[in-house]
């Protein structure tokens, strides 16, 4: 099925990439209809000086008289092309914007991590301070920045410039929603220095929610969808990397559940090769509500602070993790999938941040651990489908993280945010080119479905499970010692008797439990 579904989606590539280039040619049309019509306005311009001239000077010979009937011909010819162009221009709009979610499919379809550049406004003290803009979007796809040493210029699967709204960043994005509900691990990541919109793009504010609450309402709007055909469970972890350390932010200290947030936070992978970290508090939500109310609880408890380039900077890497296992009622199937949503502490120069003795350690920290991402990210784009290179994810807790979305296999989409102005333009040009190599990454996304079948044997085991756990406490209440097997011969000698006892004085009840020996002297 997913190889007919696959053998479709070309097909419709195929068939777009077409349409494309004939869209191709009609835009370059509309390039040469603009050039003509520059001519012909300089043109009328040129007859309108000669007419009032003429006039001027009391003339009513035939040069007159043909020139202000040319005057007239062109103007009714200026009209008529403005009308074709300004019809073109909104049929080349139209096209465009089938073109990107091409693009975006196409990228998809290969397992490539898209890039989206979001360049924030000017802000008031910038503007107060007339700072020059040096950061400008062409267009939908392409990023110039004005340098010393001439132009840059910078390609990205979707751009959005200093007037961009939420909806239109989210629009871009919502496809992910229903990649995640098909059963796709989906990460979403903003990077960028402090102060560019990270957190606003995530986030938002309450008058402009970002991805995040948008996310969420796409989500339970879905749901909505296939209430009667499916039934679900949606829970969600919140998790901040603040100086090397993991904190679960839904962990509050007056939490019950206090004895299970002391537990270590170890950073695993699933059979799958998904990663997710043990241990951490996990709330199930029903609604949209409840959801939200769960992370405004946990945003609380994360750490920002004041430095001269952010009025709050975030002091950690934040990390939200929606899961979902999904039931089909028709196909007797289940996907189990999650949903991260990384907003990653901004980089910082201490030099330009004014930070405190504190501050400069957490920079030092944020430093560390986006150098790390970096050395991954260059190591992911040398790599070759030949060679298998070295990945260095586990040289800092926020690769390990990460490492299902970068090369793993999620579905990922990283915004990288920039400053406009020229007092900014080193970081964002680091940023962009940071970016760049991200375009490059293959992930191998995979669907997470069991059939009918294979949810039967889960459940079996899970059962048995649960009976060897009841077992393991009644035998350990009784006194009785549990070693672990020290050889696989001794696993196999114990595996082929439940319960067997000795001739010999000090006999010994054996009995295996999951591959544990249980021994007791009568």
């Amino acid at each position: 099925k997913i190889s007919a579904e696959n053998a479709a989606l070309r097909s419709e590539i195929t068939q777009l990439r077409k349409t494309i280039v004939g869209k191709v040619e009609e835009t370059h049309a509309i390039t040469v209809l603009k050039e003509e019509l520059a001519a012909i306005t300089k043109d009328k311009e040129g007859l309108k000086e000669r007419l009032i001239a003429l006039r001027r000077a009391g003339k009513r010979d035939s040069d007159t008289l043909q020139t202000e009937a040319r005057l007239q011909e062109i103007t009714q010819e200026v009209e008529k092309l403005r009308g074709e162009s300004a019809e073109l221009e909104v049929r080349l709009k139209a096209e465009m914007n089938a073109r990107k979610k091409l693009h975006n499919a196409l990228q998809d379809v290969k397992g490539k991590i898209r890039v989206f550049c979001r360049i924030r406004p000017a802000s008031k003290v910038e503007l107060e301070q007339r700072s020059r803009v040096v950061v400008t979007s062409l267009d939908d796809y392409s990023v110039v920045v004005d340098t010393r040493t001439g132009q840059k210029s910078f390609n990205f699967d979707s751009v959005f410039g200093p007037t961009s709204t939420q909806d239109q960043v989210f629009e871009d994005s919502s496809q992910l929603v229903r990649s995640f509900l098909d059963g796709y691990n989906v990460c979403v990541f903003a990077y960028g220095q402090t102060g560019s919109g990270k957190t606003y793009t995530m986030q938002g504010t309450k008058d402009h929610p970002g991805l995040t609450p948008k996310v969420i309402k796409e989500v339970f709007v879905r749901l909505e969808e296939l209430r009667g055909t499916a039934s679900w469970e949606l829970s969600v972890s919140m998790l901040e990397l603040y100086m090397d350390n993991i904190v679960d932010l839904l962990a509050a200290p007056k939490d019950p559940r206090k004895a299970q947030s002391s537990l270590p936070l170890d950073i695993r992978e699933d059979v799958r090769g998904g990663v997710y970290v043990a241990n951490a508090v996990v709330n199930f939500a029903e609604t949209e509500e409840e959801l939200h109310r769960v992370l405004k609880q946990g945003l609380l408890n994360r750490k920002v602070g004041r430095t001269d380039m952010n009025e709050e900077s975030s002091r950690s890497h934040l990390v939200i993790t929606l899961t979902i296992s999904l039931y089909n009622k028709t196909t007797d199937a289940r996907t189990t999938s999650k949903f991260s949503l990384i907003d990653l502490a901004g980089s910082e120069r201490v030099s330009k941040a004014g930070t405190s003795a504190k501050q400069m350690n957490e920079a030092k920290s944020i430093n560390k651990s986006l150098t790390a991402l970096g050395d991954v990210i260059s190591s992911l784009a040398n790599a070759t489908a030949s060679s298998k290179s070295f990945i260095p994810y586990r040289n800092n807790k926020l690769t390990m993280l990460m490492k299902d979305s970068l090369g793993g296999n999620a579905k990922t989409l990283m915004f990288v945010n920039v400053s406009p102005v020229e007092y900014n333009v080193e970081e964002s040009i680091m940023s962009l080119s940071y970016a760049t190599r991200v375009k490059s990454i293959t992930n191998e996304s995979v669907k997470n479905v069991e059939s009918k079948d294979i949810m039967v044997l889960r459940e079996k085991f899970r059962a048995v499970a649960e009976e060897r756990d009841h077992l393991r406490r009644i035998v350990e209440s009784s006194g009785i010692v549990v070693e672990e097997h020290e050889t696989e011969e001794d696993l196999r000698r114990f595996k082929t008797c439940l319960l067997y006892t000795s001739d010999a004085a000090d006999d010994l009840l054996c009995v295996d439990l999951g591959g544990r020996r249980i021994i007791k002297k009568k």
